[in-house]
This record gives C-alpha cells, sequence and structure tokens, in this order.
C-alpha cells in the first residue's frame, strides 16, 4: 500500500510539476513546441480555445505551438474576452478551423450528424456556465424553505406533468455487478456508489425542467433505499426531494432563472399529501 501512495503522490507531483512549468513565461512552447509538427492531427474541442492569459498561456496558442493541423469547434464562446478571437488566432497561423453549425444554413452542408454534435455541444457549454455562475438570488437550503403546503403543490404540479405525459424522467442505468440480494437491502441506498455521468445527467434535467421524477428501480427495490439514495442525490445537487413513492422519487430544484413559482403554485393548489 506504501508502495501505490508512493507512486500516487509522485504522479501527482509531476502533474503540478508540469502546470508549474505551463504557467511560467512562454509555458506553452516549453511544453508543446512542434511536439505534433509531423503528424496530421485534429484537435477536437467542446468550446473555442481561449486567446487571453489568465493563470495559463491561451489554449489556442498551445494547439498552434503544438503543431495541430486542424481544429473542430463545437461551440463558440461568447464571453467577450473571447468571442471569436481564440478562432482567429488559429486561423491567423494556418490552423484549419472548422465551428460546427447548430442549424442548417443555406450556404453550408451541415449534416445532421454535425448539428446534433454542435448542439450537444452548446447544452454542455450552458449546464456548465450555470453551475459555476452565482445566482441574483442565492435559493438557500430547499429542505429548510419547503414547507409541507409547497410540497403538496409540487406533487400536484408533478402529478398534472404526469397525466399530460409531460412529466421528465431520469432512469438509473442498470448495473449487473448489483445483486438482487443488494438492491432488496433497505440500506444499500446510503453504500451504493453515485455514478458522476449519472448526477450530471440528473442535474441537467433539473437545469432544463426544474421537477423531474427518479427512478431508482434498477438499484433499489424498497422505499426506504430509495429514500436513502434520493436524499443522498439531492444533498449533492441542492435539490430537494418532494416524494417517494416505491422505488420513484419526485426532485426539485428552482432554475438559474425559475419558471415555476412555488408560492404561486402553493396559494392556489390544496393538494393532498
Amino acid at each position: 500500500m506504501d508502495d501505490i501512495t508512493t507512486a500516487t503522490s509522485n504522479e501527482h507531483q509531476q502533474v503540478l510539476d508540469l502546470l508549474d512549468i505551463y504557467k511560467s513565461e512562454d509555458g506553452a512552447s516549453k511544453l508543446f513546441k512542434d511536439c505534433l509538427i509531423d503528424s496530421d492531427i485534429t484537435a477536437y474541442v467542446t468550446l473555442e480555445p481561449c486567446c487571453h492569459v489568465g493563470q495559463t498561456p491561451p489554449c489556442a496558442l498551445s494547439l498552434v505551438a503544438a503543431g495541430i493541423k486542424r481544429v473542430v469547434v463545437g461551440f463558440r464562446d461568447p464571453n467577450p474576452r473571447v468571442d471569436g478571437g481564440g478562432l482567429k488566432v488559429l486561423q491567423d497561423s494556418g490552423v484549419d478551423v472548422l465551428v460546427l453549425s447548430s442549424a442548417a444554413q443555406k450556404d453550408t452542408d451541415s449534416s445532421g450528424e454535425e448539428i446534433a454534435a454542435a448542439n450537444e455541444c452548446a447544452n454542455l457549454v450552458e449546464h456548465f456556465v450555470k453551475r459555476i455562475s452565482p445566482r441574483e438570488e442565492p435559493i438557500g437550503n430547499l429542505d429548510e424553505l419547503i414547507n409541507g403546503k409547497k410540497r403538496r403543490a409540487l406533487r400536484a404540479f408533478a402529478g398534472r406533468q404526469k397525466t399530460d405525459g409531460t412529466i421528465h424522467e431520469v432512469f438509473w442505468p442498470r448495473d449487473f455487478s448489483i445483486s438482487d440480494k443488494d438492491k432488496k437491502d433497505s440500506e444499500f441506498g446510503e453504500r451504493v456508489n453515485l455514478d458522476v455521468k449519472f448526477l450530471e445527467r440528473v442535474d441537467n434535467m433539473l437545469w432544463d425542467h426544474e421537477i423531474i421524477l427518479l427512478r431508482l428501480n434498477n438499484v433499489v427495490h424498497k422505499k426506504k433505499g430509495a429514500k436513502l439514495l434520493s436524499e443522498r442525490i439531492a444533498n449533492e445537487l441542492n435539490a430537494h426531494v418532494a416524494q417517494v413513492l416505491g422505488h420513484t422519487a419526485l426532485l426539485y430544484r428552482p432554475g438559474f432563472n425559475p419558471v415555476l413559482d412555488l408560492d404561486e403554485l402553493a396559494s392556489k393548489d390544496d393538494g393532498n399529501e
């Protein structure tokens, strides 16, 4: 175990050493100068490479220094400090640049796959920005702010969505490493590993829809297990568990610009627990 810890520590230190070089004057050239000059390499990036100096050199200059021949960009950075500047740095240095189009254009031959990839990149950037941006009005602890009346209103609203077929659902993915014994264990919801990709999917759905159903039957078969697991998920994402029925949980979190007026819903709805 000591050998493993030492090896991990050394690898971590190597990463820090490389980062220190990258942050130093002309760091991009020191690390990447012509390292790919003899290779026909295309770099695929979700967001337009930056062109300004921050804690590290501009990403666009690093790509140029490495000798990258072509860059495919999923989403142009709307940040005023970039906003096409990274594309210009690349193009002025002779790099072939393609910015994916999120809609069919008359003067382009955007394929369906390109449009889908562009939209996915745009969604990734949009959700990432929401995660790192402070809200104008912090939402605080939802478990303390949402009383019984508001919970009933959320349940009634979700019930209407289910009737209309408009409720949004997220399913815990099938995992054949989880035994039936574990699924039937009421405490398993407290122990099971929270998959990062699943959390990201739930997070994105909450940003987009504010109220969603978690389908947890692939991981827990007991209501207590579903309650424990849904509360862990809600705690990770600063959300509120409005209801647990069987192995299904109703999750709520206000959007970046809230759509649901919970106070208004609660004043109009006298739903039952």
